[in-house]
C-alpha cells in the first residue's frame, strides 16, 4: 500500500471536488490518501505521503500561494504528482505547472505525471449548470482511470508547446498586476449586507472590515472566491470586473442537456470525445 497526501488549493470549490474524487478512487484501490488544504500557502505538508499538488490554473500559471506551499515542502526522495483544473481544455495551460515541477525536482522529487481536468469558470463567463455537470461527470471518469495510473506508477510526460511556454512567461509578468488589481476591488454599498463572508473566506486574509468599511490589500491572488460566493453579488473585482461570475453551480443538473457553444468549440468537443 502506498500513502498519498493530496495537497489542494481550491478557489471556489472545483479543484477540491476533483481532489475529493481522487482521494476516494485511491482509497478504493487499497491505498492511503489524505487531503491537506492549502489556503495562504503558509500551511505545512502533514506527513510523509507521496505529494499530489492540486491547483486551479490562474492565467496560464499556478497560484502564488500554491507555489509558496510547495517551496515549504521538506526535501525528500520519491514520486510526486500534479493535478490542475481550468475552465477550458487549451494546450496553453500545459506549462502552468513549470515552477511547481522545478521546485519539486530541486527538493529531490520525481514528478511522474500531471493531470488536467476541465471544470466550470468562476471568472470570464458563467457556464450553464448542465455544462458544469457534464464537466464534472467527465472529470470523475478520467480521475478513476488516472488513479489507476498513479497507483501503477506509470510515468507520463507531455510535450510543451511554444504557445504554452509563452503563456507561462506572460503569467509571470502579470503576477504583480494581480496584486495591483486587488487594490481596486470595491463593494457595491447598495447591495452589500455586511455579512462578512468575504472577510472570512479570503485565503490570503486580504480583506478587512474596519471602521464600518471594507479594505482590500495588495495580497490578492485573484482566486475569485469573494466575488463568486458573495450572496448579494456585491463585490466588484477591479479591472477584471467585466469577467465577474457570481453564484455556485448546480452539479446535479442533467449533463445530457449540455451544449457546447462557439467559445473554444473544437477544444471542448475534443476533450469530451476523449472520455
Amino acid at each position: 500500500m502506498k500513502e498519498y497526501e493530496i495537497c489542494v488549493f481550491s478557489g471556489t470549490g472545483n479543484t477540491k471536488k476533483c481532489a475529493d474524487k481522487l482521494q476516494k478512487e485511491l482509497i478504493d484501490l487499497g491505498q492511503s490518501a489524505a487531503i491537506t488544504i492549502i489556503e495562504s500557502g503558509k500551511e505545512k505538508k502533514q506527513g510523509t505521503g507521496i505529494p499530489v499538488i492540486c491547483y486551479p490554473v490562474h492565467g496560464f500559471g499556478a497560484p502564488r500561494n500554491v507555489i509558496e506551499f510547495v517551496k515549504n515542502i521538506p526535501d525528500g526522495q520519491g514520486d510526486a504528482y500534479v493535478v490542475k483544473t481550468s475552465g477550458e481544455p487549451l494546450s496553453l495551460n500545459d506549462d502552468s505547472s513549470e515552477t511547481i515541477i522545478k521546485v519539486l525536482q530541486k527538493k529531490g522529487y520525481s514528478v511522474r505525471a500531471e493531470y488536467h481536468y476541465i471544470m466550470p469558470y468562476n471568472m470570464i463567463f458563467r457556464h450553464t449548470d448542465a455544462m458544469a455537470s457534464k464537466m464534472y461527470s467527465v472529470a470523475c471518469k478520467r480521475i478513476a482511470d488516472d488513479a489507476k495510473e498513479i497507483v501503477s506508477g506509470i510515468q507520463k510526460t507531455k510535450k510543451i508547446s511554444l504557445g504554452a511556454r509563452v503563456a507561462y512567461t506572460v503569467n509571470r509578468i502579470e503576477r504583480p498586476g494581480v496584486r495591483f488589481n486587488g487594490l481596486l476591488f470595491r463593494i457595491d454599498k447598495k447591495e452589500c449586507v455586511k455579512c462578512g463572508l468575504c472577510v472570512k473566506c479570503c485565503p490570503m486574509d486580504n480583506i478587512a472590515f474596519e471602521n464600518g468599511k471594507f479594505r482590500f490589500g495588495n495580497n490578492c491572488i485573484l482566486c475569485a472566491r469573494c466575488s463568486f460566493t458573495c450572496p448579494k453579488n456585491a463585490i466588484r473585482i477591479g479591472l477584471m470586473d467585466c469577467l465577474r461570475v457570481n453564484g455556485r453551480y448546480n452539479f446535479d443538473a442533467d449533463p445530457a442537456e449540455a451544449k457546447i457553444g462557439k467559445y473554444c468549440h473544437k477544444s471542448y468537443t475534443r476533450y469530451f470525445s476523449e472520455e
